[in-house]
């Protein structure tokens, strides 16, 4: 079974598993698709982690993909290095606007093939060279415009995450293959076509990896050009995009590698539960917020009731807290997740949780880690919830299981192309320099780091290790909301997992500047929805900001029954299916 955000893309899937193939050779042939069909979500030059449980070995893996800063960066994103001073009229003891996180500059190395390519090594059965055709086929003949990529297309690409935008289609590359003109995106079901990115999925089924990562081959001689701007412009008000270079070199490319890392694995609600380590945090703060709220007695209280809502959000706020103080690149500094997973100091933390009021200040818990201060709240990389990613879920016939969770960072990465792919924009995922006071900063930009993320691969598992739900989610920073409530509705309320998704959502992983006067960890629940009404009632309990708010997710599982039977589902929030062999 595959479970993915298009229809398309998981019926290429379903195919690779019909002739046999496993689930890292289904999970190839659905990135290949959801490159041309979802772009703006994922492509091949993004980043991807993917977790996964080898049913022979019984082993859970995990590899880590995600795109990485190049060996030119500065200390940030928005701070000037090199010649920006005199090319761009950017003042070196200033930030660039934010303007700059929709250009060329913002791209790092892409990891996507390399880590799909890695776990296909060692976990494939089919060729290489067989899991393409149906993302070539699909690029060069054409498929029609989904209604989620058309939605996107008619909104602003805001880069700040609020305040004042472009429509996309007024970014050029977007413009050309998706839109009828500057304002106007194509009608839902239009015919769209992507020869040029039908020619990369050629050069590498043919080629490998190596294909995309061959400074002198034409896939980064064509990236590089498109990233070599020549003008510099930061200010949108005259209704064009932003421009400036990138900073990917030939060098870059070539010296990115993919990792196998550990897992986080620990167990909640009397299960094992498996996601990805740091960088990602998305792992760690799912078993956090599971963990504490199983302390707080969320068992108690239905899903559907303010009380429930109160201690998931309380969870996930402790949980923001910490993961931001903590977290970051591994092969920087390891992040102490023992002890931000620690029973003890978990139940510490959750004795913060009161059934009758919120924690007026969220601050980071105190483990024994030396050189780290507290966080200043005016991290610029998490001032929204964006919806952006894509996750795809698949249960094999060997009894493999894979959860892979892809991304372009934000909805359209950059809002550029480079030979028919949307390129990312993920350096805009590194905390900016001075965002943190007194100390460490362990999400800094450095060369060839990678930022951390909120990406959670999941599999559960029961306490013998037999195959129990595999899920993730789209989402941005309440990934690990969406991921965490699923599997407590699943494990603990009895819901078939379909009916999980379609639950209402609720998230306290978003920070804002301004929040009740001041920067702050904010309350939400997705508007529309039967959570919408609590508002009030959560700022009476001194939520602060509490507001309902427009939360996107993209979740796809396959729950598994104790005889065996498979029951897939996807978020009818996007466009996505499940879809049995």
């Amino acid at each position: 079974m595959v479970a993915a955000a298009n229809p398309l893309a998981a019926k290429a899937g379903c195919a690779v598993l019909k002739r046999g193939g496993t689930a890292i050779d289904a999970a190839i042939a659905v990135q290949a698709v959801l490159a041309v069909v979802e772009p703006q979500a994922s492509g091949l030059v993004g980043g991807t982690l993917i977790t996964y449980w080898d049913n022979d070995k019984k082993r859970v893996r995990y590899f880590e993909g995600l795109s990485r800063a190049p060996k030119a960066s500065g200390k940030g994103l928005r701070t000037p290095v090199g010649d920006d001073a005199q090319r761009c009229g950017a003042k070196p003891d200033r930030l660039m606007p934010t303007t700059v996180n929709f250009t060329a500059r913002a791209v790092g190395v892409p990891g996507t093939l390399r880590v799909l390519e890695l776990a296909h090594k060692s976990l494939g059965k089919e060729r290489w060279n067989t899991l393409f055709d149906d993302g070539i086929r699909l690029a060069r003949s054409g498929f029609p415009l989904p209604k989620y990529l058309h939605t996107l297309l008619g909104e602003e690409a805001k880069p700040g995450g609020v305040g004042k935008g472009l429509k996309r289609c007024r970014y050029p590359n977007l413009m050309a293959r998706f839109c009828i003109d500057r304002d106007t995106p194509k009608a839902i079901g239009a015919p769209v076509r992507n020869p040029e990115l039908a020619a990369v999925l050629e050069l590498v089924r043919d080629g490998g990896a190596a294909a995309l990562y061959d400074a002198k081959g034409k896939i980064v001689q064509g990236i590089l050009a498109r990233l070599a701007e020549t003008s510099c412009k930061l200010s949108i008000k005259d209704g064009a995009p932003a421009v400036m270079a990138g900073l990917v070199t030939g060098e870059d490319f070539e010296r990115y590698e993919a990792r196998e890392r550990k897992p986080v694995c620990r167990v909640a609600f009397n299960h094992v539960v498996c996601s990805a380590s740091p960088p990602s945090f998305g792992g760690g703060a799912v078993l956090s917020i599971l963990k504490l709220a199983d302390v707080a007695g969320i068992a108690k209280h239905t899903p559907d009731s303010l009380a429930h809502a109160h201690i998931m959000i309380e969870s996930s706020r402790l949980t923001q807290a910490d993961r931001r103080q903590y977290v970051g690149d591994p092969d920087h500094k390891q992040p102490p997740m023992d002890g931000l997973l620690a029973s003890a100091y978990l139940a510490e933390r959750a004795r913060l949780i009161k059934l009758d009021r919120a924690v007026p200040t969220i601050q980071p818990g105190a483990l024994p880690t030396r050189g780290l201060r507290p966080v200043e709240m005016n991290d610029p990389t998490a001032a929204t919830l964006q919806d952006q990613t894509s996750h795809v879920t698949i249960v094999d016939r060997y009894g493999n299981a894979l959860a892979m969770t892809t991304t372009n960072n934000s909805s359209f990465g950059a809002q550029m192309e480079a030979l028919g792919m949307v390129l990312n924009n993920v350096l805009v995922n590194f905390t900016r320099a001075g965002s943190i006071s007194l100390g460490y900063d362990v999400n800094a930009m450095r060369p060839f780091g990678r930022p951390r993320t909120a990406m959670a691969p999941t599999i559960v598992f029961d306490r013998n290790m037999k195959l129990r739900l595999v899920v993730g989610a789209a989402g941005g920073g309440a990934i690990p909301d969406y991921v965490a409530n699923t599997i407590l509705r699943v494990l603990v309320f009895g819901m078939d997992p379909q009916t999980a998704i379609n639950q209402p959502h609720l998230s306290g992983q978003n920070v804002i500047s301004k929040c009740d006067g001041k920067p702050g960890y904010v309350s939400e629940v997705e508007q529309g929805t039967q959570l919408a009404a609590y508002v009030a009632q959560l700022k009476a309990m001194g939520h602060p900001c509490a507001r309902a708010v427009r939360l996107r997710s993209g979740l796809t599982a396959i729950a598994i029954s104790p005889d065996g039977r498979l029951h897939g589902a996807a978020d009818p929030r996007r466009d996505g299916v499940a879809v049995g062999e």
